[in-house]
């Protein structure tokens, strides 16, 4: 019953995006900032061979060290590592609740794809080391995971086909929500309120009661496989296909919609802009761009000396960025 509900006033909400699918089709360049800027001042560290996905978390940034299977606490801007926490393959990234939280890969032989069944390590900012390793079972079942969100003091992990509540006292799995197989997997999730918001892999956004986990509505928007990257006042940015949107989850109206290229990253907030890593086609390196957060206008861009970014953060007045080569690079913007 609650399946088709959502269906229903999915489909009633697919016409908050008419008109913005071209953009989606759209293969040419991203556009170019017509304003004069300083290009800023880049520090390139190489703390490890090969770096995948960094959180910003009590003071440092935090980065899954592929190579040598560990995570890293990095001091910013002299990039000194502080402590390294053995990890198992992929990990995916949060912090807050008053810790670092890696959902990590399976140890088995056995592959999962690009799903992560864990255990999922509760680390403790104040001595460095693996606090829990919280299984992901729930009524009988072992789940997969594909992204950590936390929010206040609530630790969620959102898999295909459910969201799992963590209770960071005890570390462990107290509540289990089951999403309507309906709308593709889980991509992403927001909490707002009493209420969890949960991106689905054809542009649905799924409202549910956070407590009961009961669907409420559920809107339509043009933009499938998003990944929510920041929760600014009312509106989600979100990326898909190398566009960068700010959306009204409630309703699903598309505020504003960039193309900045064949992929969009991670966003960071600093100097009153949403700055965003991206890659292009024929570009010499992947491109750093400053966004104004109301109309989605490029105020400044610049190349950045290194390809295939994996995540970016802000950490006082500079930007950290890493890359799958193994660089972090240490950005300080110049604004005029």
């Amino acid at each position: 019953m609650a399946g088709a509900v959502v269906g229903a006033v999915a489909l009633a909400g697919a016409a908050a995006g008419v008109g913005l699918p071209r953009l989606l089709a759209d293969d040419g360049p991203p556009p170019r900032d017509t304003r004069a800027h300083v290009p800023p001042r880049v520090e390139v560290l190489r703390p490890a061979g090969n770096l995948g996905a960094m959180v910003k978390g009590f003071g440092d940034a935090w980065l899954d060290d592929r190579t040598d299977s560990v995570l890293l606490r990095v001091h910013a801007p002299d990039g000194r590592v502080l402590a390294r926490v053995p990890i198992h393959g992929r990990v995916a990234l949060a912090a807050g609740a008053g810790g670092v939280w890696a959902l990590q890969s399976s140890s088995s032989a056995r592959s999962f794809g690009s799903y992560l069944p864990g255990p999922m390590l509760h680390i403790d900012p104040r001595t460095n080391r693996v606090r829990a390793r919280i299984r992901l079972r729930a009524e009988g079942d072992d789940l997969l995971g594909l992204g950590v969100y936390v929010r206040g003091r609530r630790v969620w992990v959102w898999g295909p086909r459910d969201v799992l509540r963590i209770d960071p006292r005890r570390d462990r799995v107290v509540q289990r929500i089951r999403v309507p197989d309906l709308h593709g997997d889980v991509a992403g999730l927001a909490l707002r309120g009493r209420r969890l918001v949960a991106a689905l892999a054809d542009g649905t956004y799924l409202w549910m009661n956070a407590r009961t986990g009961r669907p409420l509505w559920a809107v339509r928007t043009p933009f499938p496989d998003p990944v929510i990257r920041a929760d600014v006042d009312s509106r989600l940015i979100v990326s898909s296909s190398g566009m960068l949107a700010a959306l009204q989850p409630a309703t699903g109206r598309v505020l504003w919609a960039r193309r900045l290229g064949f992929r969009a990253g991670a966003v960071a907030r600093a100097y009153g802009l949403l700055w965003v890593h991206s890659a292009a086609f024929h570009e010499p390196g992947d491109r750093l761009s400053g966004l104004d957060p109301g109309t989605g206008n490029v105020a400044t861009t610049s190349i950045l000396p290194a390809f295939g970014m994996t995540g970016l953060v802000a950490l006082g007045r500079r930007l950290v960025a890493s890359s799958a080569g193994g660089r972090l690079l240490v950005v300080t913007p110049l604004m005029l």
